[in-house]
C-alpha cells in the first residue's frame, strides 16, 4: 500500500468509501451517524466531496492493486461548527477507510500522514471531530490514534466530540 496526494480524480473513490461506510454502519444498526442514504446521489455529500477533492490537504491510500482504501483530508481550516483554536492547527476534515480492509492499519497510517503534514508546516496541534454516539466507539478509535478529548458539542441532534493531539510534549 502507498499514500499519495489526492485530487479531483478521486471524487468517485471517495464517494464509494462513503457509501461503503454508510452501508456498514446501517448493517450494525447505526442509522444516526451519517443517515441511511448512500453518498453517491446525495447532493449535499457530493458537494462536500467535490469541495474536498478540489482543495488542498487530501491524501489517499491505495492498495498494491491501485484500489483506494482510505482517504484523509487535513487542512488549516477547522469545521465551521467547531470552536477556533488559538493557534495554528491541522484539522482532520475527513477520514474514511474501507471497511473491507478493516484491521490493516489504514486509519493509523493516514493519521501518521497528518502528523507528517503538520510537522512539515511547523504545526504542533492536530484536531478532529467525530460522532460521539453509540457509547463513544468512534471517540475511542481516535483516542487509540493518540487524540485526547477536548469537548463535546452538538449539531442539532447529532452528538459530537472534539479531540486534539499535540506533536510536541509541553
Amino acid at each position: 500500500m502507498r499514500i499519495r496526494q489526492g485530487g479531483p480524480s478521486d471524487f468517485d473513490a471517495v464517494l464509494a468509501l462513503g457509501d461503503e461506510a454508510v452501508a456498514w454502519m446501517n448493517a450494525r444498526g447505526n442509522t444516526t451517524q451519517w443517515g441511511t442514504a448512500p453518498w453517491t446521489g446525495n447532493e449535499k455529500r457530493e458537494q462536500m466531496v467535490h469541495r474536498l477533492t478540489h482543495g488542498a490537504g487530501m491524501r489517499v491510500m491505495q492498495s498494491d492493486g491501485g484500489e483506494v482504501v482510505g482517504v484523509i483530508v487535513a487542512t488549516e481550516t477547522c469545521a465551521d461548527y467547531a470552536p477556533q483554536a488559538d493557534e495554528r492547527e491541522l484539522y482532520v476534515n475527513l477520514l474514511l477507510t474501507s471497511r473491507r480492509q478493516s484491521g490493516r492499519g489504514i486509519g493509523a497510517a493516514l493519521i501518521e500522514q497528518a502528523k507528517e503534514m503538520a510537522g512539515e508546516r511547523g504545526i504542533d496541534l492536530i484536531r478532529v471531530d467525530c460522532w460521539a454516539g453509540e457509547d463513544g466507539n468512534l471517540v475511542r478509535v481516535y483516542e487509540k490514534y493518540g487524540f485526547r478529548q477536548i469537548q463535546t458539542f452538538s449539531v442539532g441532534e447529532w452528538p459530537g466530540m472534539l479531540l486534539g493531539m499535540r506533536l510536541s510534549k509541553l
